[in-house]
């Protein structure tokens, strides 16, 4: 988890996020996929400036909204039109001590395989953090293979 968070925020080009998404129940791998494609579409349709209304404190803390909106936007037109998104796997975990970078909690990453237009395939990885029954989305990353 450590080494996940860490590279998580060094990563220059990294855009974060956090909304809001109603949970259907704490267990539900459906809400969190969800979650995760509703996200993308708030990024997609220009409203990656919103996301950052409903952040997480400690997201808040860390980008200006103006500055999380860009850098949102840009991760994702980094890789162009979609023709297809799925979700490829989601994984919990529980982070039991704060770090310097993320409060302790229960974290979800949703990592999506997404089909350009071009016919190229690349990931995209929507993590969350559960506040009560809302899972906050805390982070987007597009990459080019899954293992990145």
């Amino acid at each position: 988890m450590k080494h996940f968070w860490t590279r998580w925020m060094a990563a220059g080009a990294i855009a974060m996020a956090a909304c809001g998404v109603a949970a259907q129940g704490t267990e539900s791998a459906d809400a969190l996929v969800n979650a995760a494609l509703t996200a993308v579409a708030q990024i997609e349709s220009g409203r990656a400036g919103d996301l950052w209304d409903e952040a997480a404190p400690f997201v808040k803390e860390r980008f200006p909204k103006d500055r999380f909106a860009k850098d949102m936007t840009r991760s994702r037109e980094s890789f162009g039109a979609v023709a297809q998104r799925t979700w490829a796997g989601i994984t919990r975990i529980r982070q039991l001590d704060a770090s310097a970078d993320t409060p302790a909690g229960l974290y979800a990453n949703v990592d999506l395989s997404t089909k350009l237009a071009d016919g190229r395939t690349v990931f995209e990885l929507v993590s969350f953090r559960q506040e009560g029954s809302i899972w906050r989305l805390t982070g987007y990353i597009p990459r080019q293979k899954q293992d990145q």
